[in-house]
């Protein structure tokens, strides 16, 4: 049962209503359109060229959203013409759409952007190369682009209201989420919390530091969100320090931060003299001293601490140029095990598909590119959700071709999905597929027209598919599967490790990087451990056994921001910080290299060392304990 469930786990995501209504006028103003022109098909090409404007959306500043979301609709329009250019080539035409594939899949390796720019290519390339039109051979294309740049122009409108919005949001989140943490001492949510405002705080940095690389000279506006963003430390770290010594906030101190975080998110200076004063009436002296503190960097005030705090960010990496990456670029092991395992799944499908057991079964290569994906989470898992998301999908489907009889029955159908579909790609990847399903059903057929059948004809695509990747490219590769976790468990160790280096020497833009760096590397190690619940045994009991390891870790890093930086007569000797960060990383190279994990505390003479040096031997025990031979019984909370 507790399986079951982490497959119907719904992951926490607001609803934004703008991303909804601009969902549903990607695709609901083309259909609206073509129903009225008597143009469905030519409609349906260009709904279909708007919808990678959706699934690559991923939010924050407006300029990754349009390079995002450009590269996903330029993916999609160059995947359909070399798709349609295969039509009817035979068996040829599917060799040439399979090397297509695994080299837009090697690509996709690079980043975020690439991933979701060629899953969008694999995608059009299959749809191009299996649906015919009676359009001229040209439009096609033309329409699919149309609908991309429309898709686009909807999602970039935000930004002639509220040009400056995403990099306030992020920084106002932050504070949020540090109220939340007020709240939350006390409690047993205190470690949750402090996990979403580390979050918030990354992605805020993360934010800023974008929009200072894309800055060609000093930004008042910039100078003023990096020295808001960098006050949250002093803030924590006071509040933590009272959550040790036993001390629960009022609620004072919570309503506090969240003003201030409205002040912020409107672009009005904080002006903390009221907080002060409330802070300091509800009994919690060393949060009212610390808000006064940083009050000019809130207020902005003084330009001097605005301007430090912005020079204290790394400075912007210079660009590489597109010929120095190809030069350097060489796949790697990885690489080449996940291209042999997607070949080895398009080859089977490509066979299920030109046997004709299946009416248009091209359904089947596509469903394959799409659950195979490895970026988007546990490949086993989203197997299985895309089987149970699809029974939801054909019975809306089968239902909307059954009540139709004038196309508007279809209109509103696609355009209430469509709304739906930015918030189902961040709760369940079985309720994304529930959703899409159908949307892609109606589109396409608008291009061969069919009837309820063909709704369970999809269904039959999909288990072949998800049979396929299941049995051809998951269960041969537990093995791998299981070094996967290893490796991020060894990558997190070595991100802490160089952390740990950086805390104790004066160099605060390697030190502030180098923290949302590690906690950016817990959150992934903690988001893969979460999504391997979900595997077979081998995978779920190695996954169970790295919980407490995670968690020790975790507490190496809270560790260490809550007591750093010392002050300058107060730093322990360089010989101690490199004891305790070499011990970090030989834990790391042997859970790389699985070996037996080296016996012995690292000793350290400084006072400031004392408790980082006992949470790695915790970790050293963690490691050597008993969870490795045998997983725990039950899954942590």
């Amino acid at each position: 049962m507790r399986w079951l469930m982490s497959l119907a786990h719904m992951e926490p995501a607001p609803v934004s209503r703008a991303a909804a209504v601009r969902a549903a006028l990607a695709i609901g103003l083309p259909s609206a359109a073509g129903l009225a022109l008597d143009q469905s098909a030519a409609a349906a090409l260009v709904a279909l060229g708007a919808l990678p404007s959706i699934t690559g959306d991923n939010g924050g500043p407006y300029r990754n959203r349009a390079v995002s979301i450009g590269c996903t609709v330029l993916g999609g329009m160059l995947g359909y013409v070399l798709g349609a250019l295969l039509y009817g080539q035979g068996w040829a035409g599917g060799v040439a759409m399979i090397a297509l594939v695994l080299a837009a899949s090697l690509i996709g390796t690079l980043n975020n952007i690439a991933a979701v720019a060629t899953l969008q290519f694999a995608t059009y390339v299959i749809v191009g190369s299996s649906l015919p039109t009676a359009l001229p051979p040209w439009m096609p294309a033309l329409l699919v682009g149309a609908g991309g740049l429309f898709g686009l122009a909807l999602t970039l409108a935000g930004w002639i209201v509220h040009p400056t919005a995403p990099e306030r949001a992020a920084v106002a989140l932050a504070y949020r989420k540090l109220a939340a943490m007020y709240a939350a001492i006390g409690t047993s949510r205190t470690m949750m919390a402090r996990r979403d405002m580390e979050t918030a705080m990354a992605s805020a940095y993360d934010a800023v530091l974008a929009a200072r690389r894309r800055a060609a000279g000093p930004s008042p506006r910039l100078s003023r969100l990096a020295a808001q963003l960098q006050a949250c430390t002093p803030l924590s770290n006071a509040a933590l320090a009272l959550a040790r010594a036993g001390r629960v906030l009022p609620a004072e101190c919570a309503r506090a931060m969240n003003r201030i975080a409205d002040r912020i998110e409107n672009g009005a200076p904080p002006a903390p003299q009221a907080e002060i004063a409330a802070l300091r009436a509800a009994g919690m002296p060393q949060l009212a001293d610390a808000l006064a503190h940083i009050g000019p960097q809130l207020a902005g005030e003084a330009s001097a601490p605005a301007a430090a705090a912005e020079a204290s960010m790394p400075a912007p990496a210079p660009r590489t140029s597109w010929r120095a990456l190809l030069r350097i670029y060489r796949p790697g092991p990885v690489a080449a095990r996940y291209l042999g395992r997607l070949a080895l799944c398009l080859v089977a499908a490509e066979a299920v598909a030109l046997t004709g057991l299946l009416p248009r079964s091209y359904w089947v290569p596509l469903v394959v590119v799409v659950v195979f994906k490895p970026n988007f989470g546990s490949v086993f898992a989203r197997a299985l959700q895309s089987c149970a998301g699809s029974v939801a999908g054909v019975a809306i489907s089968a239902t909307v071709m059954a009540l139709d009889r004038s196309g508007v029955v279809s209109l509103a159908a696609l355009t209430a999905l469509a709304a739906l579909l930015p918030w189902s790609i961040r709760r369940n990847y079985g309720l994304f597929s529930a959703i899409l399903l159908p949307i892609l059903m109606l589109l396409i057929g608008a291009l061969q027209p069919g009837s309820w059948p063909i709704a369970l004809a999809r269904f039959i695509d999909v288990l072949a598919a998800a049979s396929i990747v299941i049995v051809v490219g998951y269960l041969p590769w537990m093995r791998l599967e299981r070094h996967n976790l290893d490796h991020a468990v060894a990558a997190a160790m070595q991100t802490l490790a160089a952390y740990l280096n950086a805390s104790y020497q004066d160099r605060a833009a390697s030190r502030l990087a180098l923290r949302a760096q590690t906690y950016a590397r817990l959150s992934d190690l903690r988001i893969a451990l979460q999504r391997a619940l979900s595997e077979p045994r081998p995978v779920s009991r190695r996954a169970l056994a790295w919980w407490p390891v995670e968690v020790e870790l975790e507490r190496v890093a809270n560790t260490l921001s809550d007591t750093l930086p010392p002050a300058p007569d107060a730093a322990p000797a360089p010989s101690d910080v490199a004891r305790l960060a070499g011990a970090l990383q030989e834990m790391a190279q042997a859970v790389e290299q699985g070996r037996p994990v080296p016996t012995g505390p690292a000793p350290v003479s400084a006072a400031a060392l004392r408790e980082a040096a006992a949470r790695i031997e915790a970790v050293r025990a963690a490691l050597a304990g008993p969870e490795f031979a045998a997983a725990p019984a039950a899954a942590p909370s």
